[in-house]
This record gives structure tokens, sequence and C-alpha cells, in this order.
């Protein structure tokens, strides 16, 4: 390529008004007069690109007329305001024209949440007292399609409203084939506010996604649909097996906008509690943790063959629901209903788990140790009463102090007394012996005993 006019290209300016600098700033000239009439210090921004064509110009031409669209679009500090500001959608968790992420383990009801707040964005009604912006959201049901609809009808029937403006697309359309172009053109026709697609997975069949250059060419996917529409574009996924972390390579959190965590306690419907956290946020702070619970709905008129109601799942915010003390089947529940009973808080795992079936209700032996610790760590006084145990001295046949170490007859002038609990004596130096078995009277192994049990296994 032959060498170009060093006159043709843009000449630094040396003069800047604002502070007396002498840093150089690049001002390209307008292609039509001559010198630019921009201010120094500010650079001209064409409000239209002309798009060089490769077809009617030569090598040279082109290029050079790359170069200045490219220095057309630099821009100086108060250029800056012509860029518009990220419009916010949901609260703080999702913004217009961004990549969004839910993600979680499996059940943790990502799906449930996503379609909350599709159905917020849809009728314009508040997110559980965060910001909405209204819009036309479409969802893409890329798995469970089947479910969709009952999980549609709770949200209606429990918020008294018709899920309006919400357009579902019942099927998977694959990132990487031809027909995401035409799923770009629908919706750049439809222009919603919110794209939902669920999941990552099923809509990237055949792409390694611990390949960061694979999985960087379907965030590139993503990101055309975005530019397209102006969309938030939320896709839900699932973490790996170990960690907290969406599954695959870190090149799509990188892309992101914004990360919402989602994570699940509990092991039934009573007591289950959905924490929602913004793992990442580009440019917003990071608030406090949001927390759900689910109410079942059964739907009007709806019922099953054997005649019980359909039902489905609505997210409800935990702070709305009145306390009812501990979720059944909880270690504090099972703590609470022992202690109404009257069960002695030194009971072992064995003897709790016949009081939990005496109560009318069963305990797993994980939960029964927990609530055997629980219960003896807020016993005022766990240490046994310091009861002297005299050793006979086998040459006096007298009591001696527990200090002393010897064999001899059990007797002498002093005896265990019966209003306490017996220590035994400390043996060779061993220091003081613990809990003893409730049946045999023998010392437990510690760590046995650690473990909630109160007597040996042959006992």
């Amino acid at each position: 390529m032959p060498a170009r006019d060093a006159s043709a290209l843009p000449q630094p300016l040396t003069t800047m008004p604002d502070d007396g600098s002498q840093t150089p700033v690049y001002q390209r000239r307008r292609p039509d007069d001559g010198a630019s009439s921009t201010p120094s210090g500010r650079l001209w921004v064409p409000d239209e690109h002309r798009r060089p064509d490769p077809e009617t110009m030569s090598s040279e031409e082109y290029f050079e007329a790359r170069v200045n669209a490219m220095l057309g679009e630099l821009l100086d500090s108060e250029g800056l305001e012509k860029i518009p500001p990220l419009e916010p959608l949901v609260g703080d968790l999702l913004a217009l024209n961004t990549l969004a992420r839910f993600v979680g383990p499996s059940g943790t009801f990502k799906s449930f949440i996503l379609l909350d707040m599709c159905g917020h964005v849809g009728t314009g009604r508040r997110w559980h007292g965060q910001y909405v912006r209204q819009g036309t959201v479409v969802y893409l049901v890329a798995e469970g399609e089947q479910g969709v609809r009952k999980r549609v009808r709770a949200w209606e029937q429990h918020h008294g409203v018709h899920m309006a403006n919400v357009l579902f697309l019942p099927r998977p359309v694959q990132a990487m084939s031809p027909e995401w172009d035409v799923l770009i053109e629908v919706m750049a026709r439809v222009r919603p506010a919110l794209i939902g697609i669920d999941t990552q997975a099923r809509v990237t069949q055949g792409v390694e996604e611990n390949s960061a250059k694979e999985m960087g060419q379907v965030v590139d996917r993503m990101d055309k649909l975005r530019t397209a529409t102006g969309a938030c574009v939320a896709v839900v996924h699932h973490t790996g097996h170990v960690g907290e972390h969406g599954r695959g390579s870190s090149a799509v959190k990188a892309a992101l906008q914004s990360e919402v965590k989602i994570s699940r306690k509990g092991d039934r419907l009573s007591n289950t509690v959905l924490t929602i956290k913004s793992g990442k946020q580009k440019d917003e702070d990071q608030d406090d943790d949001l927390l759900f619970q689910l109410t079942k709905v059964s739907l009007d008129g709806e019922y099953k063959p054997d005649g019980r109601p359909v039902t489905s799942l609505v997210l409800t915010a935990a702070g709305t629901l009145p306390d009812t003390g501990p979720a059944e089947g909880t270690v504090e529940w099972i703590a609470a209903r022992l202690d109404a009973a009257g069960v002695p808080n030194d009971y072992g795992r064995r003897r709790l788990a016949d009081e939990c079936q005496r109560l009318g209700f069963r305990a797993g032996n994980e939960k029964l140790n927990e609530v055997a610790r629980m219960r003896r760590d807020r016993t005022p006084n766990r240490s046994y009463s310091a009861v002297t145990i005299p050793v006979p001295n086998p040459r006096t046949e007298t009591g001696v102090t527990p200090d002393e170490t010897g064999p001899g007859p059990v007797g002498g002038p002093h005896r265990t007394t019966p209003h306490g609990p017996v220590v035994p004596s400390p043996l060779l130096g061993r220091g003081p012996a613990g809990p003893s078995c409730t049946q045999c009277g023998t010392p437990l192994d510690a760590e046995w005993a650690a473990q909630g049990n109160d007597r040996h296994v042959m006992c």
C-alpha cells in the first residue's frame, strides 16, 4: 500500500482552552469543507455515518474511509452526554438493552421467578415493591412448555389480573442456527422490553459450554438479539455441581450486565425460602438479598381425574407472610415440639426418636443429632456435679481423694450421694470423664456422646 499524505491525517490541536494544557487531541476534518470549525477541545461527531463501499472504492480509499469513520466516532467528555444512560426495567436488577442471566441449582424455581417478573413487566405492576417499566414481554419456553399454562393461570388468579402483554414461544430456537436470525427479525418487529430465554442449555444444543470460543459466539448471537430490539435479554441457567457459579465458560458472565443468583433453603413447600441476590451489576450497587416464599394456588374449576384440584405455585415476598414460628420439619420445629412435651434436654438421638414417634411424627437421624446438640447446648449447666467418689486405700481401707490412684475395693466411709449424677474418677491422669451410658452407667466415648448418643451400641 502506498504511503498516505500526512496532510490528509487529522492534525493534533495543541491549545486546550479549558485548562491550557498541551495534550494533543485529534480532530477530524469535515468531508465537505476545509478546516473544521469545531471549537478547540471538542470533536466533531457526524450525525450519520456513511458506510464505505468496497465495490466502488479502491482498497486505499476504502481503508481511509473507514479510518475517517472511526475518527468520527471518537467522543470527548462532553460528547459522552450523547450516550443514553441505562434505563431500569425491574428495580436495580434488570435494565433495558442489556444481557442478564438467572443462575441457581436445579430446583430453585428460577423459571417461576422469571415468569413472575415477566407478568409484572407486562402488566406494569411493581415487582414486590421494586420499580417496573411496563412493556411487551416475549418468553421463550424452551423446556417445560406443558406446565407453563397452569403457572400463568395461577399467577393471574393470585394477582387478580390478566397477564397482559406477555407473549410465549413454546419451543426452543437454537442460537447458532439460521433460525436465530428469524427470531431476531421477529423480535425487532415486536419490540419487547424483556425477552426471557428458559433455558440457556436448551437453546445452545451442540455447543461446548466449557469452551470460551464457542460460548463467546453464543454471547455474540444473544447480543445481536439485544441490539436489534433494545430489550433486556434474560437467560435462565444452572449452576455447576460445586459452587454457585453458572455452569460452563466464564466468557458468558463477563458479557453480562446483570447476574441474578437464586438459592433455596428448606425441604418442603412450607419451609422453603428462596434468596435472590445480585451476583453481578456493572453499574449499580449490589443491594441486600431479597427473600421469597412459594404459595400453592388451586386453579378454579380445574380438577385431576381423581377429583383433586389442579395446583401450581406463585412467588410471594417472605416479608409479607405472617410469622407462624419455625417451619414444620425443621430442627427448630422439632425442638419446639419436644420442649412443649417436656422431653428432657439431655436425651440423645435414639430416645428423641422414640419421643418423636410418641408425639406422632418422625425425623431423620441427622436432624435428631442436631436437635440433641442444640438442646444440650442451651442447658444452663451442662457439667455434672462434682461429687467425690472415694477410692479406698488398700493399706488402710479408708477413702482417699480422687487425686490419688490405686487399686482396691469400692467401699469405705464415703459413698456416692444419691442426689446427683455419678462422675467416674479420673484414672491414670486421663482427666474428667464424659457422660455415662444411661443403661449400664459406664463412661461413653467422648466422640460418640458428642453425636447425641446417650448409651452404648450394645446397650
